[in-house]
């Protein structure tokens, strides 16, 4: 009896690891692309370069410098000023700026850093340069919904090829910008 119960359980669990029926294997909705959007694959280098860029013109905050440039666990850190960094992740790490995919940008601020209050004007940028499509209103939006949403581990989207998320932990926060590409 124990044979013919095992022999069926076998036979059960190959047709579950093998599948039954038809050879068509479903595809992903494109929907997605459409409702979430995306942006175009671009470099560390031009991205930080975009973000710097956005710095200068606008105001007279520390754009991120090659001489406060550090790596760590796979990304490119810049000190941009006390207890505020900008870090950029890529898809691959290879060490070059110039052909490294950007993955992801974070906005990395130590609480009580004296330099706190300059954060929203930084994130303003850092979403700037990942898709200057978006609106300073739609913005603010995004960073107040990722704060809200960061209880839930989700971040936010406008349709516009990017998520912004947040992340708080007792000594720092983060602001997350994540690229969304095709």
């Amino acid at each position: 009896m124990k044979k013919i119960l095992l022999c069926l359980f076998m036979g059960v669990a190959t047709l579950g690891l093998i599948g039954c029926g038809t050879d068509n294997v479903e595809e992903q909705p494109q929907d997605q692309v459409q409702e979430y959007g995306h942006v175009e694959k671009e470099t560390a280098e031009v991205l930080v370069a975009k973000f710097n860029m956005e710095v200068v013109d606008n105001s007279s905050l520390n754009p991120a410098s090659n001489d406060y440039l550090t790596t760590h666990e796979d990304a490119y850190w810049y000190g941009l000023v006390t207890g505020v960094y900008l870090i950029v992740y890529p898809i691959e790490y290879t060490g070059d700026l110039s052909s490294d995919i950007v993955d992801y940008m974070v906005l990395y601020v130590e609480k009580n850093s004296e330099y706190e209050s300059n954060v929203s004007e930084y994130m303003e940028y850092l979403i700037k340069a990942n898709n200057p499509d978006i609106t300073t209103e739609e913005i603010n939006s995004l960073i107040v919904a990722a704060k809200n949403s960061a209880s839930y581990g989700t971040t936010v989207n406008n349709g516009k090829g990017i998520d912004v998320g947040y992340i708080e932990n007792e000594d720092n926060y983060q602001y997350q910008v994540i690229r969304l590409y095709k």
